[in-house]
């Protein structure tokens, strides 16, 4: 009797010594594992050397994934989401940290509904873990976890959420559980940069109104991000009035940041439009931020035409008289080219231009110029 006395104990210390030893990997998966094991910066994992060690960190035919915010918002909520799967496994566990760049905690995690996770903290850092209902015993070759993060009150930069994970088998000893490391970042949102460059010669004359000019402008998108470009047209009242318009080969062009894009603007009125310089405005509006625009002011200047040539004004002095009717008889009989007497432009000073020097005579040709 005395004997059984005395090895009861011992058993039971054994017991205890096999549940705080052999079978830590079934302590840590119903209760939580050890805080800083998510394999960031200066931590280690359950894999290391007396713990899950059996076999090697990140072995294949398992995964560990993350699914967080692409970019965060100061304050904002997000659902955070963890997958570890590993064929042939039946139960699970997980724990995950979100770090700045300085390896300081950043946002705050929230255990989910469903009592699958629960929060630590160790040195100032906040982690997020499976419980004993999170362990999911029985589930077969993957399972996850759903909870929210919510982000830092202001821009911290960029956030790094480390995580571990153990594919267990459920024999209550580390041997054939595996263990996964993964992080995944989240950075704040770039400030949106709006920006037109928007260049070109804005000036032109012709004496053909009908036909017109054209105008080469190039436009640039110096933002950081796409935008897609109004062009408008705007006349002065001038230029209206004198039947002049003005249009532009595009209504809109989307380009990539730091893209350029040539636009031609034409400009052409009619056989009454008078002479003059007219304005008209070609205008590039940001669809980003459409106060953000550039004007470009053309000025398109309609010549009149030259009078026509009336040689037989010989000497140009505005009448046609007996001093023209000199200067052709001074040639008379010549040939060639540049001969002032040539009025008809035959090559030969003959009566003919005498004939066209009388059928004028006594005209001014300088009315109307």
């Amino acid at each position: 009797m005395s004997y059984l006395k005395n090895i009861l104990p011992i058993w039971g210390l054994l017991a205890l010594f096999f549940v705080a030893s052999g079978g830590s990997a079934y302590a840590f998966s119903v209760l939580a594992p050890p805080d800083e094991k998510t394999g960031a910066p200066n931590e280690g994992t359950c894999a290391d050397v007396g713990c899950h060690a059996q076999n090697a960190l990140n072995v294949s035919g398992g995964a560990l994934m993350l699914t967080v915010p692409e970019t965060y918002v100061p304050n904002e909520v997000y659902t955070i989401v963890v997958d570890l799967s590993r064929a042939g496994q039946s139960k699970w566990g997980f724990e995950m940290t979100a770090l700045d760049a300085n390896g300081a905690r950043a946002g705050s995690f929230t255990a989910g509904d469903a009592a699958d996770t629960q929060l630590t903290e160790t040195n100032s850092k906040q982690y997020i873990q499976h419980t004993t209902a999170g362990t999911a015993a029985g589930t077969n070759d993957a399972h996850g976890w759903e909870f929210k993060w919510t982000a830092p009150d202001a821009d911290v930069g960029p956030i790094t959420f480390y995580a571990a994970g153990n594919a267990a088998n459920s024999d209550f000893t580390p041997a054939g559980d595996y263990i996964y490391t993964t992080q995944a970042e989240s950075t704040p949102p770039v400030p949106v940069v709006v920006g037109i460059d928007f260049v070109g010669n804005v000036e032109a004359t012709t004496m053909d109104a009908d036909t017109g000019v054209i105008y080469t402008f190039q436009l640039t998108n110096e933002g950081n991000m796409p935008d897609t470009f109004t062009l408008e047209v705007a006349a002065s009242a001038a230029a209206t009035e004198a039947g002049l318009v003005g249009s532009v080969n595009m209504d809109s062009i989307l380009l990539e940041a730091g893209a350029t894009q040539e636009v031609v603007f034409s400009v052409s009125g009619n056989t009454t439009t008078p002479p003059g310089a007219y304005d008209i405005d070609v205008i590039a509006i940001s669809g980003a931020d459409n106060q953000v625009r550039v004007n470009l002011l053309t000025t398109t200047t309609i010549e009149a035409p030259p009078p026509p040539p009336m040689p037989w004004d010989v000497n140009d002095d505005g009448i046609v008289n007996i001093q023209d009717l000199v200067l052709v008889a001074s040639e008379f009989g010549q040939s060639g080219e540049a001969l002032k007497g040539d009025i008809n432009g035959d090559g030969t000073v003959n009566v003919l231009d005498l004939v066209l020097v009388s059928s004028h005579f006594g005209e001014n040709t300088k009315v109307g110029q």
